[in-house]
């Protein structure tokens, strides 16, 4: 059987259609965009352990572009899977944005950098990253606002303020 040069069939019309660059698919006002500027300005090294005489078969991934996507996997959908992840990698443009040009890892992957690669554990990173968020916008926690309006009122008669549960229950779990 003679080979043939021929790409005729290895392609389809709607991959013409893909523009090159992912930012042009990714939507403005997407979350993406708001995260990757809020982890441009934090130094993430405090949270890995120090290996510089490590030495492996074959390069490493970067950690710290893959602490990027757990933080955002676990900001978008909770408390999710690994494997979850790995699936997002693959499918996700905007994991495709955060790993920037890096084949998708694999769970396995992730796991290893969540157990041996970080010094604490992910909901103190968050609490951090929301500590600079707070700092730097001057968030006041001291009353909770629903669409601008300050609760201060006994709501339908019952003698509670859902506003101090509210600010009780954000202020144990989000401050540090």
């Amino acid at each position: 059987m003679p080979l043939t040069n021929s790409t005729d069939g290895n392609y389809t019309i709607r991959q013409l259609k893909l523009p090159l660059e992912i930012e042009k698919i990714i939507d403005i006002a997407d979350p993406v965009y708001t995260f990757c500027e809020v982890m441009a300005h934090l130094d993430l090294t405090p949270y890995f352990v120090d290996d510089k005489d490590c030495k492996t078969g074959r390069p490493k991934c970067d950690a710290q572009k893959l602490l990027k996507v757990i933080l955002f996997a676990f900001m978008e959908y909770g408390m999710c899977s690994l494997r979850e992840v790995e699936k997002l990698c693959r499918n996700d443009i905007r994991f495709m944005y955060l790993l920037d040009g890096m084949k998708a890892p694999s769970f396995a992957t992730f796991g290893n950098i969540i157990r041996k690669e970080l010094t604490v554990s992910i909901e103190q990173i968050f609490k951090d990253i929301n500590a600079y968020i707070f700092e730097t916008e001057q968030v006041d926690l001291q009353h909770a606002y629903i669409d601008g309006t300050k609760l201060q009122t006994v709501i339908a008669g019952y003698g509670r303020n859902p506003a101090s549960k509210t600010e009780g229950k954000y202020s144990k779990s989000l401050l540090p």
